[in-house]
């Protein structure tokens, strides 16, 4: 999975299922001062002292979906041709994010790396708290309950820079991944000084934790700096995968303009937090 899909795609331990049937999905409304269309961050993507490739994670819209307005999501990794003579990577990861509830709507992924290759269209039914991949070969796993509100692993990383994210506090969010639904944790940890390419800047460090299919897979920790602000830009990760350790170190960025979205008379959502 994209590298900064890592970042995003922010942790997963251990899978706890959600009986997402014993909850009713109350529409809310989510306050976005973080970002919006036409931010793009570039990043170089650090294997050892090896530069691997890019990644570039990107906002557009609104787009209309289902009479729905949504952000397109869209994170990519690429590998260099160098680095591409022993181990090619070439990973798309696409989501709609629901502008007003900040819900899932539909999630893709193109996962080329190496020998490995793995496609997923996944759509969500938020009002019906249901999932459908409608590729799956398992008829079993075709569709399943999801809790209200839920977030594909990309999403997860956008929605969680809404969040007030104060040093010392945790934050829980409802997550859905390869036909599972598990409780994500992030844990804010301490602020911090980074200077990367793309400039120098007051940071928070942020510990999620995610399972994914990939490369990208995590194999330990995940470490991740967002600027001290209500943008909560992300401007350096690291994390230990399946290959070693990759780092990604913000390299170029344009800001997006968050679109002002009156609330409709939902109830405000307020972060979970321990």
């Amino acid at each position: 999975m994209t590298v900064i899909l890592i970042v995003m795609s922010l942790l997963l331990t251990d899978s706890l299922e959600t009986d997402a049937s014993l909850e009713e999905c109350l529409p809310r409304y989510v306050e976005n001062n973080a970002f919006g269309p036409g931010e793009r961050l570039e990043f170089s993507v650090e294997y050892g002292i090896i530069k691997a490739g890019t990644a570039v994670l990107a906002v557009t819209g609104p787009e209309q979906y289902e009479g729905l307005m949504a952000y397109r999501i869209m994170a990519t990794a690429r590998s260099n041709p160098a680095f591409s003579t022993f181990f090619e990577v070439n990973d798309v990861n696409e989501a709609l994010l629901d502008i007003v509830q900040f819900h899932t709507l539909f999630f893709s992924k193109d996962l080329h790396e190496g020998d490995f290759e793995y496609r997923e269209e996944v759509f969500f039914d938020q009002d019906a708290g249901m999932v459908y991949y409608p590729e799956e070969t398992d008829s079993s796993l075709m569709e399943m309950d999801i809790p209200p509100h839920v977030l594909d692993v990309l999403s997860c990383f956008y929605f969680a820079r809404t969040l007030p994210l104060e040093v010392g506090n945790t934050y829980y969010m409802d997550c859905h991944v390869d036909n599972d639904n598990y409780p994500l944790e992030v844990i804010v940890h301490e602020r911090d000084h980074i200077r990367v390419p793309a400039g120098e800047f007051d940071c928070i460090m942020i510990q999620p934790a995610l399972r994914s299919q990939g490369i990208f897979d995590q194999q330990g920790e995940i470490w991740i700096w967002l600027t001290d602000d209500e943008r909560h830009m992300p401007v350096l990760m690291r994390s230990a995968i399946v290959i070693g350790e990759i780092v990604c170190v913000l390299e170029d960025y344009t800001l997006g303009t968050p679109i002002e979205i009156d609330n409709p008379g939902f109830e405000i959502y307020c972060a979970e937090t321990q």
